[in-house]
Formats: structure tokens, C-alpha cells, sequence
């Protein structure tokens, strides 16, 4: 990927399968992997531990507020995750191989037909309030996570990611044995959740309403103070597991809802880092002369911006409306003036890197003659209708993107109202299937070795097998084809095999077109030069972390102001 001239890319080679044990003569090879970031704006990543000063406060700029960090009932998006990660550990995390390798947990072990994993926990390691961090606090987090009976603070949402969990144990005070209802090969990947599986002490989960605000991790940074839409500062924690780090004393997060407002307050010093996604202000971030620097994402593991049609209610639970949407959008001008053309299109779920990527999976292209013709069918099916509500976030950026949408689609016939919403109040519309299209960005593969975790929760059938409703699946869709590819690889045990379950997923879900897809979104991390972004390695020969979905693992931050 190129952005501003300049390349960002990393070494990349697939693992052993195997590769979930304690790292073994696999990991070494892991480990000798590096991580190359190329300097943007004379910007430099330093990789190893003593080259990073320590010290100094971070004022990071958020693209948007997270309510709840009550982490199980959370519905967190990146500025979320990314708070979550200063705080609270995970489990595994995925290295820059797109490899899940164990972090909190010492070791994340199988049984030989993946039904059963064992956690090793580390020795000593407290959290925040002196608590240990033993197999009973994991054990209390899995349960809610997964929503076993009883367990506190339980959300909606997770239950549906987790429910191929059967049951939790305690096995002694630091291993926790989980067993599975089905063989899942990939299961430490699930162990991460995008950042969002962070656990809490169980303080905090047996917190009741407080446990939103509690805040009380094992992660390189204490909560100090919150302030709901205005900031959430952390402080160094002395006692952190990992040693010498942290290496701020301090991070202010800030929400901050323009894109270009954040540049503007990062080149003003009111902040010294923050996040974005909006090409305008890469570009911004990356000739600016050395004013600011940029850590610019790769291809490989990069999210995907989509527009979800609501399938279950009319207009969308005909074919014909969906494939009229998605043909009447000219996506390449969409981005040219979105994005300047910076982002690549997109024609399936998953990047380059991720098993069951494809170039093209079959979505209906750009013809407005044809678009024209598919809508007058839908309408004389529908009473003379054609009627959307297109829901999407309130920032300048988005607001304008979805206006040239709307222009678009009302050249075809199809007469579209715009809501404008913030994150939280957007998810609940889609939720309650308040919208009929839902204006998204997701990560939908973001691992090397398969592409369960990324899409299984997320596009499973909306009525399950068991009369639940899997509120995640926004598209709510019933499609035998997708489910069928998506059980096949869930279970797959090689690399190959899980290849041909996603490529026939890919194509599947691309047929019933539930989706239009756009890009790829780029993900930057904006910062001074008086910051030093450091990525240090993971424990116990891991590799090196992974930068994706906008997440930086913030302990290796510092500042010399």
C-alpha cells in the first residue's frame, strides 16, 4: 500500500499448525520474524526495548466516546478497544505473522481434536487492586463473556461470539480448562475478540451497573479519573507483569469526533497522537513536512467499509431491491472523492492475508441503465416504492459520503432518507432494525490461519438452531450456502482446508449480495515528534505485535514533554 509515496510493509510467512502450545521451536521462528514499519514523514518505530525512552504524558485523540467498560456487556468500537488496551490484558493477541500467541495466558493449549483448550496462567501477576490473576478470575470473565447462568454482567452480544463454549473449570489456581461443543481449531483467536476480550478483576465484574466506570485490569495503565465525553486519563502502573514497561507516565484520552479537528489539534499540541482512518488526513498527517509523524497500516488485515442491507423486511428481503442498491452506487467515485481514489476498492470480505480472499467474489457492478430497470421491477412488486433510510455516523466525513449515496441511489429511483447517529445510537438502530442500511466498517479477517473468529459471529444465520436470534448478524440473513461454508471452516484443521471453506463463503455471501462492499480502510496513528512509538516485542518469543484495526498496544508509548 502506498500513501504519500511512501511503503508500509512488513515481513509476512504462514505458522505451523500447531502453533498454539508454549511456542516451542515454532515460536522461535516466530520470533526471529521482524516487523518493518517505513519511516513516514522522517517518522521511525523503534522495536527494541532499550531504545525506547521512558516517560512523559500522552494526550491521545479518540475518534469517538465509549460509555461502558463493563468489557462484557461493552459494545465497543476502536476508541473503545483502544482505551481497553491500556488497561486490561487479553489473553492471546495476534502477531505480525496473523498468528494468535498467548499474552496474559503463559500457554493456550488443544486436546488432539480441538474440543478442549488449556490456559496456563502466568505466575505473580496482579491486578490493579492486588487481586491475583488466577484461574478463578479467568474463569469468572469467560463465564460472563459467554453468559453462563449466574455469572454477573452478562451483555447481549458476546454470548452469541462465545456460544461454542460448553463449560469453564478452574482446573487448579493457574489453569483454566475450556471445552468446546464442537472442534474449533483457531479457538485462541476467538481468546482475543478484536481487543475486546480484556479481563477484568473481578471487582469490577461483581461491580453490578458500576462495573462500567470501575475500571480494574491487569494492563500497563491504571484508570486515574473519567469523564464521560470529555476525557479518561490513565496512569502508569508500577506493578505491571511485563517489565519496563510502561513507558508513559500518563495518557489522556480524548474524543475527539472530526477527523480533521484531531489533525488539527495534533499540529496545534493540544494533542501528541491520535487515530484516524480518513485518507484526507493521512495525507495531511504524512506531508507535513516532519511537523507530524504517521504509522500508516499495511495491506494484508485491513478493515472493510460496507453497506449492510437489512434483509429481513421489505425493501431488502427481495434480491432484486439489494442487487438495485448495490448497482446503482458507483464505488469508484464514491472513494475519489471520499478518499481521493487513496483506498483500494473492494470486492470481497477479507484482505489479502486472510484465508478465502478474492479479488473479485462476485458483486454486481456499477450500471445505473441496469439499476434503473431493477428498481421499476421492485416498485411495480412493491406498490410504486422504493424507500431506504441510510444510517450513519454524524461527522463531516460520513454525512457527506452517505449525501453522495443518496444522490446516487435517487438517480436510479430509489428515494433514500439519511440518520445521522452517534456510534452507540447507530448499533442500536441496527440492533432494532430501526435502518434499512447500515453504512459499516468491520474487520473480517484478520488472522493468517483462518477467518472464523472474524465471521462466524458476525454472519451465522440471524434464527439459530436453538431459537436464538444472533443480534450481530446486521444483514439478518437465513442462508443455508453461507452457514454450511462457515461451519466448514470453523472446523478446519489446515490451512488449505480453511482456504476453500472461506473462498466458497466469500462467493456465497457475494451472490446473495447482503452487503456492498467498498475498501479497504486504512488505519494511521498521527503523532509528534517529540513521541517515541515503540511496538516492543511480545512475551516469551512471540514476535512482534500486529498493527491492525487501528489498536497500538500504548505500554510502549512515551514523550519528552
Amino acid at each position: 500500500m502506498r500513501l504519500g509515496g511512501i511503503t508500509v510493509a512488513d515481513s509476512h510467512r504462514h505458522a505451523p499448525h500447531r502453533r498454539w502450545t508454549r511456542l516451542g521451536a515454532a515460536a522461535v521462528a516466530i520470533g526471529l520474524v521482524t516487523l518493518a514499519f517505513t519511516a513516514l514523514g522522517n517518522a521511525s518505530v523503534r522495536n527494541r526495548t532499550h531504545q525506547a525512552k521512558s516517560g512523559g504524558d500522552i494526550s491521545f485523540g479518540l475518534e469517538a466516546e465509549n460509555t461502558n467498560y463493563c468489557l462484557t456487556k461493552a459494545q465497543m468500537a476502536i476508541s473503545g478497544i483502544q482505551v481497553a488496551a491500556a488497561v486490561y490484558d487479553t489473553l492471546t493477541v495476534p502477531n505480525s505473522e496473523g498468528v494468535a500467541v498467548p499474552y496474559l495466558a503463559k500457554s493456550v493449549e488443544p486436546n488432539a481434536d480441538f474440543t478442549e483448550w488449556t490456559i496456563g496462567l502466568r505466575d505473580g501477576v496482579t491486578f490493579h487492586d492486588g487481586t491475583p490473576v488466577d484461574a478463578a478470575a479467568v474463569k469468572l470473565n469467560l463465564d460472563s463473556y459467554r453468559g453462563a447462568p449466574g455469572a454477573p454482567n452478562v451483555g447481549p452480544l458476546f454470548p452469541i461470539v462465545l456460544s461454542v463454549i460448553q463449560d469453564v473449570a478452574a482446573t487448579d489456581p493457574s489453569t483454566v480448562t475450556i471445552t468446546l461443543k464442537t472442534p474449533v481449531p483457531s479457538f485462541p483467536d476467538a481468546l482475543y475478540g478484536t481487543g475486546r476480550f480484556g479481563i477484568m478483576a473481578p471487582a469490577q465484574l461483581n461491580a453490578g451497573d458500576a462495573c462500567a466506570t470501575t475500571m480494574i485490569g491487569s494492563g500497563p495503565f491504571k484508570l486515574e479519573s473519567y469523564a464521560q465525553n470529555e476525557k479518561t486519563v490513565v496512569v502508569k502502573n508500577p506493578d505491571y507483569w511485563q517489565k519496563g514497561y510502561p513507558k508513559a507516565d500518563k495518557i489522556t484520552f480524548v474524543p475527539v469526533v472530526e477527523a480533521a479537528v484531531r489533525v488539527n489539534q495534533l499540529q496545534g499540541g493540544q494533542l501528541n497522537v491520535m487515530h484516524t482512518t480518513s485518507a484526507l488526513q493521512i495525507e495531511t498527517l504524512t506531508d507535513s513536512g516532519g511537523q507530524t509523524k504517521a504509522l500508516v497500516q499495511k495491506p494484508g488485515y485491513r478493515e472493510l467499509r460496507y453497506y449492510i442491507m437489512l434483509s429481513d423486511t421489505p425493501p431488502f428481503d427481495n434480491p432484486i431491491a439489494r442487487q438495485a442498491f448495490t448497482t446503482a452506487i458507483d464505488r469508484k467515485t464514491v472513494n475519489k472523492i471520499r478518499n481521493k481514489g487513496r483506498f483500494d476498492l473492494a470486492n470481497g470480505l477479507m484482505d489479502t492475508k486472510a484465508p478465502g480472499h478474492l479479488e473479485d467474489a462476485g458483486y454486481p457492478k456499477y450500471d445505473l441503465k441496469k439499476a434503473k430497470q431493477l428498481v421499476a421491477q421492485v416498485k411495480a412488486e412493491s406498490g410504486g416504492a422504493f424507500d431506504v433510510v441510510l444510517g450513519t455516523l454524524t461527522d463531516a466525513e460520513n454525512s457527506q459520503e452517505a449525501q453522495l449515496v443518496k444522490e446516487m441511489l435517487g438517480k436510479a429511483g430509489i428515494n433514500a432518507t439519511i440518520a445521522l447517529q452517534d456510534q452507540a445510537t447507530l448499533i442500536n438502530q441496527a440492533l432494532a432494525g430501526s435502518i434499512d442500511v447500515l453504512v459499516w466498517r468491520n474487520l473480517h479477517g484478520g488472522y493468517s490461519q483462518s477467518s472464523n473468529t472474524d465471521n462466524y459471529p458476525w454472519w451465522s444465520n440471524y434464527n439459530t438452531p436453538t431459537g436464538a436470534t444472533n443480534l450481530i448478524n446486521f444483514a439478518r440473513f437465513d442462508d443455508r450456502a453461507t452457514q454450511d461454508a462457515l461451519d466448514a471452516g470453523r472446523g478446519a484443521s489446515t490451512l488449505a482446508d480453511a482456504k476453500k471453506a472461506y473462498t466458497s463463503f466469500n462467493q456465497a455471501f457475494a451472490a446473495q449480495n447482503y452487503i456492498t462492499p467498498m475498501w479497504w480502510d486504512v488505519w494511521a496513528i498521527g503523532y509528534l515528534p517529540e513521541v517515541t512509538l515503540n511496538l516492543p516485542p511480545l512475551p516469551d518469543g512471540g514476535g512482534k505485535p500486529l498493527f491492525v484495526y487501528g489498536r497500538i498496544p500504548v505500554l510502549g508509548l512515551s514523550s519528552s514533554n
